[in-house]
């Protein structure tokens, strides 16, 4: 066993309500004692004192005040680093699926101080409080044991972190093949609310499969192991999502939330393994599989979920073809998925110094016919996969949204220069974008870029969000909004305005905004002021908030017509006059989305509105029943 360092150690049973439990915690020789009642519904716990890390071996024994022949002891007890593995099948194939199992299995001797323990299959219909019975107890990762009881994946991350910090690693391992996200999070999660919409459905399951319905797999494998102290958890899933991808961020999002409160510790780190490349070879192809890849670097630009990573590894399938299913779904090049995932630990939880990410685009500009890249984790320099003559994955598109390939050339150490003779006007850029994606761009310590798009369009494999749950209420948010490639950095969901300065304008910005709900409306716009888009986030119940990002400070009175109506700004307000022989309809709300005033004005009609100061917003809907959406500054 290994207990988490530094970190009060919870300690709970059963046992007869009444009894007294006595708790001895030996560290070579000094003793730490502590006992408690057992309450009336015969539960026990008791919290050691942190304890600092400890390769020498430790003992805990128990017994009940006045019955010794209770007494048990658990021997062989290291204090480190302990970590949760989860997921599916991925996560669940153990060391012997390894292309190096032979290697790994033989050194194995050598590392006795990574220790793991497996939550077995056990969906329940409610949360268990227990250790399922056929659990595998805690071992000694030795080269008898670690073949068939540790997950590669797991294995190989703990072995990466232990050789470079020499703290003892365990692993706790709770996962299960062919399993959707849903089995993992818990009822109370998905009762929530706002939480309902997104997966809460079981018309959205596998009614037929018992390890596929709700929170299933949560209350049998990973409800038994909460209060265990824990340093973070590492995360391999998503292949059983891929027909709902669009659902996924949010859904990795409720799974994040759940876990850290459940363990109460804080935002532990929490490191994902983006999707394997499979099928095959495509230069380019719409496909659910590159959504979800999507989705889940989407959560990293989501500053309400910290403390995240992601392992890049649509390089690690060289049997994408095979014939046999269990080998093409499941790459044995599962090394370097345990080592990207120990590196970014290794940087972001443990402190090194090391390049853990691929490159990432940071920002780019188009010119005429090129489109220019900048690139950020570059290190000492972009380089073409070792081995590859041309650089590939890059695809353009004008705007028929055609996507073609183009030439692709690495200027710098940082910037991809594209060119291609298809596409005279490009607006638009893709790359890696397909099941088993070509491409070939990687950093200078052999990270493979992680694929994106710069345009925001619908996909041809979007699949509308449906659910039997009502309707959300209230207004959403954006968590992320992204100019040209590159997030922006302040970006807060309760702040409304903005002020770019880019050295852009916003007819050059191509704006990225992301939402916090799948079942919410996204809308960018450039609105009557100059230098300024409007990005309108609009609810089920038609709330909105709207955000404005401002690429100069031009922000004064003026009057504007608009053939059908004309709006007036002076010191005394705003004038709304109606142009036309039919009735407008107005609306007029504030950054928040709170409504300030509903009006009709009638055919050649004309009003004068009194507005709080501020930034206001004003909807005038014609017959057509389209809005369009001005801001204007009320000073």
């Amino acid at each position: 066993m290994v207990i988490q360092r530094d970190t009060p150690l919870k300690l709970r049973g059963w046992a007869v309500a009444g009894d007294t439990v006595l708790v001895e915690f030996i560290r070579q020789n000094r003793v730490v004692k502590d006992s408690v009642e057992v309450n009336a519904d015969g539960r026990w716990e008791v919290q050691l004192p942190a304890q600092a890390v400890s390769v020498e071996p430790c003992r805990l024994k128990f017994s009940l005040k006045g019955y010794p022949e209770t007494f048990q002891q658990l021997e062989n007890i290291l204090i480190g680093d302990v970590w949760l593995a989860g997921g599916q099948s991925n996560m669940e194939k153990k060391v012997n699926h390894l292309l190096e199992a032979e290697d790994y299995i033989r050194e194995a001797d050598d590392f006795p101080n990574i220790r793991a323990f497996r939550a077995s299959y056990n969906a329940l219909a409610e949360p268990s409080e227990k250790v399922n019975a056929g659990s595998a107890p805690w071992i000694v990762c030795n080269s008898l044991k670690v073949a068939d009881n540790v997950s590669a994946v797991a294995y190989v991350f703990a072995r990466e972190i232990y050789e470079k910090t020499g703290i003892p690693v365990g692993i706790m391992q709770a996962y299960r093949g062919g399993t959707e996200l849903e089995t993992w999070l818990s009822p109370w999660k998905l009762a929530e609310p706002e939480y309902c919409k997104i997966a809460g459905r079981n018309d959205f399951l596998d009614a037929g499969n018992s390890a596929n319905a709700h929170s299933v797999n949560f209350n049998g494998q990973v409800n038994p192991l909460k209060g265990f102290p824990l340093k973070g958890f590492i995360w391999y899933q998503g292949e059983s999502n891929t027909k709902r991808p669009n659902e996924y961020r949010y859904m990795m999002k409720m799974l994040i939330e759940d876990w850290r409160t459940l363990w109460n510790q804080g935002d532990l780190p929490f490191y994902y393994v983006q999707m394997f490349n499979v099928s095959a070879p495509a230069v380019y192809e719409e496909a659910t599989w590159a959504d979800l890849r999507e989705q889940q670097n989407f959560l990293l630009y989501d500053k309400t979920v910290p403390n995240t990573g992601m392992a890049v590894i649509i390089d690690t399938n060289e049997e994408a073809l095979n014939p046999d299913d269990d080998i093409r779904m499941h790459p044995r090049n599962k090394k370097v998925v345990g080592i990207r995932l120990a590196n970014i630990a290794l940087k972001d939880t443990y402190g090194f110094e090391l390049l853990a990410e691929g490159p990432v685009l940071n920002r780019y500009r188009i010119s005429n016919d090129s489109v220019y890249l900048y690139f950020k984790n570059t290190g000492e320099g972009l380089k073409i996969k070792t081995g590859d003559a041309e650089l590939q994955g890059f695809v353009v598109s004008g705007t028929d949204k055609k996507f073609k390939p183009t030439e692709a050339t690495i200027l710098n150490d940082s910037t991809v220069a594209l060119r291609s003779t298809q596409v005279s006007q490009p607006v638009a850029v893709r790359y890696g974008w397909a099941r088993n994606p070509v491409c070939n761009l990687y950093n200078a310590v052999d990270i493979p870029a992680t694929p994106f798009r710069t345009d925001g369009w619908k996909l041809s494999s979007y699949t509308e969000p449906q659910s039997s749950c009502p309707a959300q209420t209230g207004n959403s948010k954006l968590v992320a909004v992204i100019i040209n490639g590159m997030p922006l950095q302040d970006f807060n969901p309760e702040q409304f305005t903005y002020n770019i300065a880019s050295g852009i304008t916003a007819d050059k910005a191509d704006v990225l905004a992301i939402a916090d709900s799948p079942f919410a409306e996204v809308s960018v716009s450039g609105p009557e002021q100059e230098n300024t888009i409007l990005i309108t986030v609009t609810s089920e119940d038609a709330s909105r908030s709207v955000y404005e990002l401002t690429f100069d400070r031009n922000t004064g009175f003026y009057e504007n017509t608009k053939g059908k109506w004309t709006i007036m700004m002076s010191e005394e307000g705003m004038i709304v006059k109606n142009n036309s022989g039919e009735a407008l309809s107005l609306k007029m709300f504030n950054p928040a989305g709170q409504c300030l005033s509903v009006d009709r004005l009638e055919g050649n009609g004309e009003k004068k509105y009194n507005l709080p100061k501020g930034v206001v917003f004003l909807d005038i809907t014609d017959s057509s029943g389209r809005p369009q959406t001005i801001k204007y500054l009320i000073k």
